[in-house]
């Protein structure tokens, strides 16, 4: 009996070790074949936040009719969270046999996402109040409870977000993306990749049918976690997708182009109907399409676009843009330059390019360095041998 146990014993580490070598293995298969900085991931995130401002500005400052062209310009946020999910599920899943799993992406999530929003919480609710009470008023009247920014809960306490003053009106996106991260790395740690995969497709097939459901409920579509994952999990199923054994780019790509053509025609339409319920998901599939049409394929006009040097530099700063855009929409209309049709645009703009690289040169950047102590470590492994290094992450820049 005692050599029976002993036997069984051995045989169950043994089955655990080998699932997690399995793991390790397939992780650092998944770190050699995606490359370590992709830029046509930036030209995606350069051309969403392009999308985003123009959608922002010109119902204020219509130039040559860009108001109607880029009423639609909200869309460029689903690519966002398409890209989020692409990124974050790959560092997740390639750091997943590591020692620290939790803590290094946490701390480096924190690093990345809370030095430029907590210094704009501090600029709008309490320099902003000494500089200009008359609108602090404002900010208080459209922006209330004020502790539910700190706590990425304005998509939650506020009745519409959307509406908060200036740039926190941007800020229920961000709040989105930490609420995913309280149970995503959780999802990844302890799933299978089918069973992630699964999870992926079971949620983009069930989000049309509860947003319908909240739609008929009055519920605020726009801005509610459960009805925005779409994106999210679109991008995390191609994080999957390129990181599965017999993953062959060119027999998805003509898929790819052909879901592309079909989604993004289909998301106006239903736009046009105000079909939110719908909408998303095609817009999510549009810009998981378009992800992987940019990252794969060939075609040289493609690829110069998706490699342009002033869309990737746009893509690498554009969490400055996104958040930090309003300000200057906002001091044009102090300044009344809505007096002149042509000057407001391109100020707003060189203004916004401004800030945001001052925000990457002296605060963005210099934080990120302290990634470096907050890596994936090897996981020691001694059933084998010795140990399996898990390679670092280096496509992280959402």
């Amino acid at each position: 009996m005692a050599d029976w146990i002993r036997r069984t014993c051995k045989e169950t580490v043994w089955d655990y070790a080998g699932r997690a070598i399995g793991h390790a293995r397939k992780s650092l298969r998944a770190v050699e074949k995606v490359p370590k900085r992709i830029p046509q991931l930036d030209a995606v995130r350069g051309l969403a936040i392009l999308v985003v401002m123009f959608h922002n500005i010109s119902p204020k400052y219509p130039l040559f009719h860009s108001d109607k062209l880029f009423s639609n310009g909200w869309m460029g946020v689903d690519l966002f969270f398409v890209l989020s999910g692409l990124l974050i599920t790959g560092i997740l899943i390639d750091t997943k046999q590591s020692v620290g799993y939790f803590k290094n992406f946490y701390v480096r999530r924190c690093l990345r996402i809370w030095p430029l929003y907590y210094s704009l919480l501090f600029f709008m609710f309490v320099v902003v109040r000494f500089l200009n009470p008359p609108e602090y008023h404002v900010v208080v009247q459209t922006s209330s409870p004020w502790w539910a920014f700190p706590l990425f809960l304005q998509n939650f306490m506020l009745p519409i977000s959307t509406n908060a003053a200036g740039p926190l009106g941007v800020t229920w996106s961000l709040a989105i993306e930490e609420q995913f991260y309280l149970v995503w790395p959780l999802l990844v740690r302890f799933c299978s990749f089918a069973q992630l995969r699964r999870l992926a497709i079971a949620e983009i097939c069930i989000s049309p049918a509860l947003r319908y459901y909240l739609s008929l409920h009055h519920v605020d579509l726009y801005t509610n976690v459960f009805c925005r994952l779409d994106g999210l999990m679109a991008g995390a199923l191609l994080a999957l997708l390129v990181r599965s054994d017999d993953f062959v780019p060119s027999k998805v790509l003509k898929r790819a182009w052909i879901l592309l053509f079909l989604a993004a025609p289909l998301a106006f339409l239903t736009e046009a109907f105000h079909a939110r319920w719908i909408v998303f998901s095609f817009t999510a599939l549009a810009s998981v399409a378009f992800v992987y049409v940019s990252m794969f394929s060939e075609q040289k006009w493609l690829e110069t676009v998706m490699t342009n040097r002033f869309l990737v530099y746009t893509g690498t700063i554009s969490y400055g843009l996104y958040l930090l855009h309003k300000i200057p929409i906002g001091m044009a209309q102090v300044l009344h330059l809505d007096r002149h049709p042509y000057l407001p645009v391109p100020i707003i703009f060189v203004a916004s390019y401004a800030l945001a690289t001052l925000s990457w040169i002296l605060l963005e950047r210099p934080i990120l360095r302290l990634k470096r102590f907050f890596e994936a470590r090897p996981t020691q492994l001694d059933q084998q041998g010795g140990p399996l290094a898990i390679a670092p992450p280096g496509r992280e820049s959402v």
